[in-house]
């Protein structure tokens, strides 16, 4: 009976002793390294910042929640915040004041990226033109005295006040100078002086101006350039090569390596996009991004910023000027959903930065 009683006790010893070799062996046992996830990006790591619009889910119904988590996500996968509001010539200090949206944008981790206009379009007697956003009473004119002076004030208030990171003084200014050439000295001149009350307020503001890409190639302007490389810190540039190319593949090697002939200083590209509607796709859109990255590698870069962050409606004038197709250059859809885009973006920012 105590026999059989040992067998038994050495039979359960046995077992636990190989239950407990079994766990040392694999205790023990040299961690094979995971396959690593595949860098899908033309590049293994990147020295311009990117950001993006934040806005929110749900346009035009956006709840507070949908506002505050647009920010917030836009703080995890971005660097920069472009600050868009409803005013963006003289005036805009004062709404820059009450909507205290700079705050808001540094609360989340981002760099503000502020644009203030001299011109803007509005609907005339023969159509839309593009004139000078100048106040009620106010010549609208680049050499008028007094409109000089208000926005060199404007602007002066908005760096001092904001510190901005980095400062626009006019977006795709090429498309006002191809309707008014004779107002381009004007403007160089007022902008050479808006850039020295800046640095006085605001020496680490980065100042630039930004052109439209498309219609500087579509309306051969290139000789513009040249005299913008002593007025600013950075040249920025819009780009939505979508309206002048079937497909990404379409887009030729030296489409945006060009722009080293003509610029001396680091290069923004401060909206760039692909729709995902019409003869596009959302693997299109995607596959944009990775041809833009790999086309633009040689340039020295500042920054990258994708259009939106969720898919939006446009109403008023931008609804009447911009292409329906523009509300799809966004990397999540208005429900929230994630485009295919949207992954190769999230690699983006987990690129090492370097300077």
């Amino acid at each position: 009976m105590i026999d059989k009683k040992n067998k038994k006790n050495k039979k359960i010893i046995n077992f636990l002793l190989f239950i407990f070799l079994i766990i040392f062996l694999i205790s023990c046992k040299k961690e094979i390294p995971s396959e690593p996830v595949k860098n899908n990006l033309p590049i293994s790591e990147r020295s311009f910042y990117i950001g993006l619009v934040p806005n929110p889910a749900n346009t035009p119904n956006s709840t507070f929640d949908d506002i505050i988590k647009a920010y917030e996500e836009t703080g995890k996968i971005s660097e920069i915040c472009m600050v868009w509001v409803e005013k963006q010539g003289i005036g805009e200090y004062d709404l820059l004041k009450q909507n205290q949206v700079i705050t808001g944008v540094r609360v989340y981790g981002l760099k503000p990226f502020i644009t203030l206009n001299f011109a803007t379009i509005k609907q005339g007697s023969n159509g839309l033109e593009y004139v000078i956003d100048a106040p009620q009473g106010v010549t609208p004119s680049l050499s008028d005295a007094n409109f000089r002076a208000l926005w060199k004030n404007e602007a002066k208030n908005i760096a001092q006040d904001f510190q901005p990171e980095y400062f626009s003084l006019g977006n795709e200014v090429n498309d006002y100078f191809y309707f008014h050439p004779e107002d381009v000295d004007d403007y160089l001149s007022l902008l050479n002086e808006t850039y020295s009350e800046i640095k006085q307020v605001s020496s680490n503001t980065k100042v630039l101006v930004v052109f439209s890409y498309n219609h500087l190639v579509d309306n051969n302007q290139w000789s513009m350039l040249p005299d913008f490389n002593n007025s600013v810190d950075i040249v920025g540039f819009t780009t939505y090569p979508h309206k002048n190319f079937s497909t990404p593949l379409d887009i030729p090697a030296n489409y945006y390596i060009q722009l080293k002939s003509y610029i001396n200083k680091p290069i923004a590209f401060t909206e760039i996009g692909w729709s995902s509607t019409g003869t596009n796709t959302e693997e299109t859109q995607a596959n944009f991004l990775l041809k833009f990255l790999e086309l633009t590698k040689e340039i020295n870069l500042e920054m990258i910023n994708w259009l939106f962050l969720h898919e939006t409606t446009l109403d008023g004038l931008p609804g009447h000027i911009c292409d329906s197709d523009v509300v799809t250059i966004a990397l999540k859809k208005s429900d929230d959903s994630k485009k295919q885009i949207y992954n190769f973006w999230v690699e983006l920012k987990n690129l090492k930065l370097v300077n």
